[in-house]
């Protein structure tokens, strides 16, 4: 199997450093920043004493996006700074996610990370009064259709994006991480149950192993192909930081509970397939013996990281799949008609 060079990279950079040709570097530094990795491959070189070994034009390119990354940041925190007085007036918890949470405990996974937005969770129930506060602290909901709005809170796992007026910022407001439309009965009030408070704000943040279960879900039955490689690295980043505070375990004790245990346990193997990790042995056995495992799904995910015509009827299938893990049948079927429909009505529209 031909594993993707930023892949290779972080599973091993000194190896990778140490065998490198020039071609290799531009193909690696490409593949980087088309994906918004530039950063963090600064990061990881950091981390491993590198950054000083590695040819010049390499260092260059990580200077440049690490200062790109550096104004993210920044621009984060300034907008968590401005929605802290809007959310301490709510009565109920609100929990970051994915990139924002990630920043605001300091995790490895957050060096170099680039965002395009924030995520923010508060319970299916206090909705409303969140969009409330928001609208009144200068957020938008663009219009859209009945059945696009319909779809949103109904059968998805958060409202529409909000938009802030002035400064442009983009807000997720989930109710749940995954869509109801899937029918997946997952305990989103165990994510409330492990969150914990961050010092000095109103703000809360998952448990690590929920961060995990989180990302594991959005990677493992979701229809995106364009960032599979990211977020395989995102996964392994957080894997490595729950090997090393011993809370393997409690990651899978807690996928159980919350009703997650398909997409930890194939991540898990594909970590440990790609990135050549070392399962302790009691977690191995588990992951050995789990009726959770989808040989084929995994089998799919690897061929899309190939080149040539069988990986793109791989990436069609997965996508195919995505959909399907999503919206039960009759959800799919009208979801499908009603957009056609639309994408009909266009198309008449503009021939006239």
């Amino acid at each position: 199997m031909l594993v993707p060079l930023l892949i290779q990279c972080f599973r091993e950079p000194q190896r990778f450093m140490a065998t490198a040709s020039a071609a290799c570097w531009t193909d690696l530094l490409q593949q980087a920043r088309s994906l918004g990795l530039t950063a963090q491959l600064k990061a990881l070189f950091e981390r491993h004493n590198m950054l000083d070994k590695l040819p010049e034009t390499v260092q260059k390119h990580c200077a440049w996006g690490w200062r790109y990354y550096q104004k993210q940041r920044a621009s984060l925190f300034y907008e968590l700074m401005q929605l802290e007085p809007v959310m301490a007036a709510a009565s109920y918890p609100c929990l970051l996610l994915k990139g924002a949470a990630y920043q605001a405990l300091g995790l490895t996974v957050s060096e170099g990370r680039l965002y395009s937005d924030i995520d923010l969770l508060v319970a299916r129930s206090k909705l409303t009064d969140c969009k409330a506060k928001l609208f009144f602290a200068g957020f938008f909901e663009p219009a859209m259709s009945a059945y696009d709005m319909h779809f949103y809170l109904e059968l998805s796992h958060e409202n529409p994006p909000l938009y802030h007026v002035k400064r442009g910022t983009a807000l997720d407001l989930h109710f749940a991480l995954f869509p109801l439309a899937g029918r997946k009965n997952l305990a989103t009030e165990q994510v409330f149950v492990s969150a914990r408070p961050i010092e000095g704000s109103c703000f809360q943040v998952p448990s690590l192993s929920y961060l995990y279960i989180h990302a594991a879900i959005h990677f493992f039955w979701q229809e995106e192909r364009h960032k599979l490689i990211k977020d395989l690295i995102d996964l392994d980043l957080l894997y490595n930081q729950l090997a090393e505070q011993q809370l393997l375990s409690q990651l899978l004790d807690d996928s159980a509970q919350y009703g997650a245990l398909e997409p930890v346990v194939n991540t898990l193997l594909l970590i440990k397939q790609l990135f050549k990790r070392e399962l302790p042995p009691e977690i191995a056995s588990q992951l050995k013996y789990s009726r959770y495992r989808k040989d084929f799904a995994r089998a799919l995910l690897l061929q899309q990281l190939q080149a040539g015509t069988t990986a793109k009827l791989a990436g069609a299938i997965w996508y195919l799949r995505g959909y399907r893990h999503k919206m039960h049948w009759p959800v799919l079927l009208r979801h499908i008609w009603v957009k056609s429909r639309v994408m009909f009505k266009q198309y008449r529209q503009r021939s006239d």
